[in-house]
Parts: structure tokens; C-alpha cells; sequence
């Protein structure tokens, strides 16, 4: 029908929505949202300056250590300098997340990380650097780190809604796992082309700027805590807290078997290397990016993620899935399919540490919430390193495919053990029982 010779659209039902155009559909994503206003808008960016900034460090002190000693004992000292703090700080590490602002305490640890970076920068400058000075240093840079970890894991709350917590997390795992590529990269150019002291003065610039972004962030109203006893008396509370409830328990048990048997393939990264390519420095490097690649997938491809329950169950699959591409990679030795494998596993890792993490955001109170993610943080830690061991030992003994093959195998049999009583608690969850 024809009005003043132009055609009459229809008009739409009452009910009825209009079509949204591709641009809304796309900020309309979690992830773009929250990138595109608000606190975490402005924190992610330069969160991912920060870690940046400490894995550059990490790996320049890894490099002057071998430089001076050639000596992967006292590689091993440096890694242990950094890890232990974890293992002894991270009880105390969640009182303080719980007992004190978590803005606060973040910011009064990174501040002091600042001045601990640049000291660092300044005794290699003027060569007054020791292999014992840099090791205690670097320890003692560990333990600071500790001491921030779970108030920084706790503080995504503080900045999102509860409802896009999942994807807040997935956004720091992408970060995360970005910093791990660009900033050894950032620190070998600097190290090759200017001088090694610089990476230490660009880490405490970059901890520097993060710590005066922190104080600009306006914060979500949350509840005043209140937390009853001592220091010690509230570390056997949190303790208390976790034997008692089950769901968190069980997902940490999930999470540390997969840690174990599945993570630990990552800390043997160079054996995999040495027989999938003729150069195994190449190949350490090429498998490194590709465990990564995977985990940002991971963290690209999350969005909200539906109920507690779903989180349990989709989180144990995930490891499941993971330990599948394990086994891919025991047993394969072409470059390409060695590359396919490792990338599904950082994949599913990483989806698998996601869930796990957004589930002990979630399910724990906010007064618990510091102590219940530092137990997380020190499974997530500890686990592939022992895994590593116990592999590692077979690896000699059996070789590569026989002993991945074996772990592999341990984790299904644990894997199918666990599962059901993880289906009965996540359908009690999503029942309101659990």
C-alpha cells in the first residue's frame, strides 16, 4: 500500500522489543561492559601494567643469578626465595584481607614494593648488587606479595556487581596471562639493548602508577566486617570455616588434584620441548606462548556464568577436558600437534582456575572471603610444583609418554571417585540446600 507514493512500513506489536544493532549487542558483553566504564574500567589496565612490571622482574633476577653462579641450584634458591612466602605468609595474608580495608592494605604494600624495586634498580646501577642481597630482596618482595594477594583477589568485589564477579575474574586471568608473555619479552629487549637495571626501575614506575590509580577508584558500598579474636584465633576460624563447608571444600579438592596431575605438565614444559623440536629453546618458547594463548582464550571466551551449582560442575569438567589434552600431549611428538595439545590445556587450566576462583568469590562471606582465597591462592601455588616433582621423577624412570600417561590415568581414577559426591553438592546448591 502506497501513501503519497512511498510504502507503508508496518507498525510493531505493542509487545515487541526492536532488533538490537550489532554495536548494542556488543557492549551489551560483560567483559566489554565492565572494560568500557566504571572502577574496574579504570583498575584492569593498569593491573595489567603492574604484573607486567613483576614478571619482567622476575625473570631479570632469574637472569643475573644464572649470569653470576650458571647454576640451576641457585635458580632454584631464587624460585624458592619468591614461592615460600605463600606456603608460611598466606594464613596471615587472609586475616589481613578480612581484618583491615582491602584498598588500604594494597596500597601500603605496593607502595613499599615501589621503594623495594627501585632500591633494587639502584644497587645494580651503581654495582653494589650480591647474589645474597638479591636473593633476600627478591624474598622479601615475595613476602610483601603474599601478604597483598588475597586482599587483591578479594578486592574485585569491591569494584564490579556480584553478577559479573565471573567475568571480572576471567578479564584478571586474560591479564595475567598476558603480562606472563609481554613482560619477560619487555624485560630480554631491555636487558639486551639498555641496561637489566632498568627492568627493576620499570617495574617500580609502572607498581608506582597502579598504587596511585588504586587510591582514585571509587568503591562499591560493602558491609562493614566483623571479626571476633586474634590473629591466630581467626586463621583456625577460617580454617573452621572451610572443613565446614563442604562445597568450597570439595571444589578445592578438585582444584588441587587437577593442580597435581594436570597443571604440574606446564613446570615440564623443556623435557616436552627437547623431544618435540630440534631446537629445544625454540620449542620451550613456542609451547610457552601456546600454554598461554589457551588461557586467554579461557579468559575471552567467559561470560556470566549462571549458579553456584553450575560453577562446581562446569569447573570440575573443565579439569577433566584438561587432562584429556594431557594425555594428547604425553603421547604426541610432531611440533604442530605437540602445539594443538598444549594449547588445549592452557585452555581448559585456565578455565578450570576461573571457575574455581569466581565460585570461592561467591560462595564465600565477605568476611571469610580474604582467608577462603588464600587457601585457593596457595593450591594454586604449591600444586603443579609438587606435581612437577612426583612427574618428574617418574619421567626418569619411565619416560615422558609413560609417566604423563600415568598421571593422567591417576586423575581419572580420582577424578571418577569425586565426581558424583561434586554432582550431589552442586544439585543441592542449585535446590537451596547445599
Amino acid at each position: 500500500m502506497l501513501r503519497g507514493g512511498l510504502p507503508i512500513r508496518p507498525m510493531p506489536d505493542a509487545g515487541s522489543e526492536p532488533p538490537r544493532k550489532p554495536a548494542r549487542r556488543f557492549a551489551a558483553i560483560p567483559a566489554v561492559r565492565l572494560l568500557a566504564s566504571g572502577p574496574f574500567a579504570i583498575y584492569s589496565p593498569f593491573n595489567f601494567l603492574s604484573l607486567t612490571g613483576s614478571w619482567g622482574q622476575r625473570v631479570a633476577a632469574g637472569w643475573l643469578v644464572w649470569e653470576w653462579t650458571g647454576s640451576g641450584f641457585w635458580l632454584g634458591v631464587l624460585a624458592l626465595a619468591d614461592l615460600a612466602p605463600v606456603v608460611l605468609i598466606g594464613p596471615f595474608a587472609g586475616v589481613l584481607a578480612d581484618r583491615w580495608s582491602r584498598m588500604t592494605v594494597n596500597r601500603v604494600i605496593h607502595s613499599i614494593l615501589v621503594v623495594l624495586s627501585a632500591l633494587l634498580a639502584l644497587l645494580i646501577f651503581f654495582d653494589q648488587i650480591t647474589l645474597a642481597l638479591l636473593i633476600g630482596l627478591i624474598g622479601l618482595n615475595g613476602t610483601l606479595s603474599a601478604l597483598a594477594q588475597p586482599a587483591r583477589l578479594a578486592l574485585v568485589q569491591e569494584l564490579v556487581p556480584r553478577e559479573d564477579v565471573g567475568s571480572a575474574v576471567a578479564i584478571n586471568s586474560v591479564n595475567s596471562n598476558m603480562a606472563r608473555l609481554i613482560g619477560p619479552a619487555v624485560a630480554a629487549t631491555m636487558i639486551i639493548h639498555v641496561h637489566i637495571g632498568w627492568v627493576f626501575l620499570g617495574n617500580a614506575l609502572v607498581t608506582a602508577l597502579f598504587t596511585l590509580v588504586l587510591g582514585r577508584l571509587k568503591l562499591l558500598p560493602t558491609p562493614r566486617r566483623q571479626l571476633s579474636g586474634g590473629v591466630l584465633a581467626q586463621i583456625g576460624q577460617g580454617f573452621g570455616y572451610l572443613l565446614a563447608e563442604r562445597a568450597l571444600r570439595l571444589v578445592l579438592l578438585v582444584n588441587l588434584l587437577g593442580g597435581v596431575l594436570v597443571r604440574s605438565l606446564g613446570e615440564l614444559l623443556p623435557a616436552f620441548a627437547a623431544r618435540s623440536f630440534a631446537d629445544t629453546a625454540t620449542g620451550l618458547a613456542t609451547l610457552t606462548s601456546s600454554l598461554a594463548f589457551g588461557a586467554v582464550i579461557a579468559g575471552l571466551t567467559i561470560g556470566r556464568l549462571g549458579s553456584e551449582g553450575r560453577l562446581m560442575r562446569q569447573g570440575a569438567y573443565a579439569w577433566a577436558i584438561a587432562a584429556v589434552f594431557g594425555v594428547g600431549f604425553g603421547l604426541v611428538s610432531s611440533p604442530w600437534a605437540a602445539m594443538l595439545c598444549v594449547c588445549g590445556l592452557g585452555l581448559w587450566i585456565a578455565r578450570g582456575l576461573i571457575l574455581a576462583q569466581t565460585f570461592v568469590q561467591l560462595r564465600a562471606p565477605d568476611e571469610m572471603r580474604g582467608r577462603a582465597l588464600s587457601v585457593h591462592g596457595l593450591i594454586v601455588r604449591s600444586s603443579p610444583a609438587i606435581g612437577a616433582l612426583m612427574i618428574g621423577t617418574a619421567l626418569d624412570a619411565m619416560g615422558l609418554a609413560w609417566s604423563v600417561s600415568a598421571a593422567m590415568l591417576l586423575f581419572a581414577l580420582a577424578f571418577m571417585a569425586l565426581m558424583p559426591v561434586v554432582l550431589r553438592q552442586s544439585a543441592r546448591i542449585d535446590s537451596g540446600q547445599g
